[in-house]
C-alpha cells in the first residue's frame, strides 16, 4: 500500500508538456489551500477561482510555445516556454484553481484577470492591465505600463502602477497604493489604514475610514480630493506648496509665509480620532462632505 502511494505521488509530480500550440485542456488535482504559480511572458491569463479541489487548464498556446504543467497538490506549477522569441509567442490561459489557493502570476507583455480567489493573489506584468475582484484575503500587484483594477478585497492590499490608472473599489482592510503617470481612485468600503501616492496624477478618495483610522495622501503634481462624511470624527492635516485648499468642514488654509504660495491646514472634527493627512507640492486639494 506504501509503495502503491509513493507512486501515485511521484507520477502527480511529473510534469506534464504540452507542445506545438493548438488548444490546452490540462487538469491536475490541488489542495483548496495550495500555491499556484503561473507564467506566461505574452499573451492574457485569466484565473478564476472555483470550489474543485484541482487545477484546469484551458486556452490556446502560440505555434512555437509549449506547456509546463507539474508539481504536487500543495505546490501547482503553470509555465509557458517558448521555442523561438518568447515575445512574438502570443499564448492566452484559462486557470480554474480552488478559491482558496495562494495565486502568484507573472508575465512581461500579458494581460492579467483574477476573479473569485478569497486566498492570496500575488500578479505582475510589465506591458500590460491587471484586473482583480472578489473578497481575497491578500492582494499584491504591480503593473509598469498598464491600469489596474481592484474589487472587493478585504485584507491587505498594495496595488502599484508606474504608467497607468489605479482604481480600488469597496475594498476593506489595509491599502498602500501608488502611481507615477495615472490617477487614483478608491471608491467605496471601508479602511483601517490607507496610503495614497501619485506624482503626475490626482488622488481621489470616496471610501469609508473606520474609527482611529488613517489615511495618508502624498501627490507631486496632481490635485487630491476626499469625500467624507459630514460628522467623521478626524483631525485633519494638510498642505501644499503652490495650490489652493477648499474645506467644507470650516476653516480656511492659511499661508506660512509671505514669501510663497505655501498653505497650510490643521482642525479637528467630531472630537477626533481618526487621522487624516494631505500632502502635494503643486496640486489642489477640496475636502468634500458626502450627501
Amino acid at each position: 500500500m506504501k509503495g502503491t502511494a509513493l507512486t501515485l505521488v511521484t507520477v502527480l509530480a511529473l510534469p506534464v508538456w504540452v507542445t506545438a500550440g493548438g488548444a490546452l485542456d490540462q487538469r491536475r488535482p490541488a489542495a483548496p489551500g495550495g500555491r499556484v504559480t503561473i507564467e506566461n511572458m505574452t499573451g492574457t491569463i485569466k484565473v478564476i477561482g472555483w470550489d474543485k479541489a484541482e487545477v484546469w487548464v484551458k486556452g490556446t498556446l502560440a505555434p512555437d510555445a509549449e506547456l509546463g504543467f507539474s508539481g504536487s497538490e500543495d505546490r501547482t506549477r503553470i509555465e509557458v516556454e517558448a521555442m523561438g522569441n518568447p515575445m512574438a509567442a502570443h499564448s492566452d490561459l484559462e486557470v480554474h484553481v480552488p478559491a482558496g489557493s495562494r495565486v502568484e502570476v507573472e508575465g512581461f507583455q500579458a494581460t492579467i484577470s483574477v476573479s473569485g480567489v478569497v486566498g492570496t493573489v500575488d500578479a505582475e506584468t510589465v506591458n500590460g492591465s491587471i484586473t482583480q475582484t472578489g473578497a481575497a484575503k491578500e492582494v499584491n500587484l504591480q503593473s509598469v505600463n498598464g491600469t489596474i483594477e481592484v474589487s472587493s478585497p478585504s485584507g491587505r492590499i498594495e496595488v502599484e502602477a508606474v504608467n497607468g490608472a489605479v482604481t480600488v473599489t469597496n475594498a476593506s482592510g489595509e491599502l498602500k497604493a501608488s502611481t507615477v503617470n495615472g490617477k487614483l481612485v478608491v471608491t467605496g468600503g471601508s479602511f483601517e489604514r490607507a496610503s495614497l501616492e501619485s506624482v503626475a496624477g490626482g488622488v481621489e478618495f470616496d471610501s469609508g475610514l473606520s474609527p482611529r483610522a488613517t489615511l495618508d495622501v502624498e501627490t507631486v503634481s496632481g490635485g487630491v480630493e476626499l469625500r467624507l462624511p459630514g460628522a467623521i470624527g478626524a483631525d485633519f492635516s494638510v498642505s501644499t506648496f503652490s495650490g489652493d485648499i477648499e474645506n467644507d468642514f470650516g476653516p480656511a488654509a492659511v499661508k506660512t509665509t509671505r514669501f510663497t504660495a505655501q498653505k497650510e491646514l490643521a482642525f479637528s472634527t467630531g472630537g477626533g480620532g481618526t487621522r487624516i493627512s494631505v500632502q502635494t507640492l503643486s496640486g489642489a486639494v477640496h475636502l468634500r462632505k458626502r450627501p
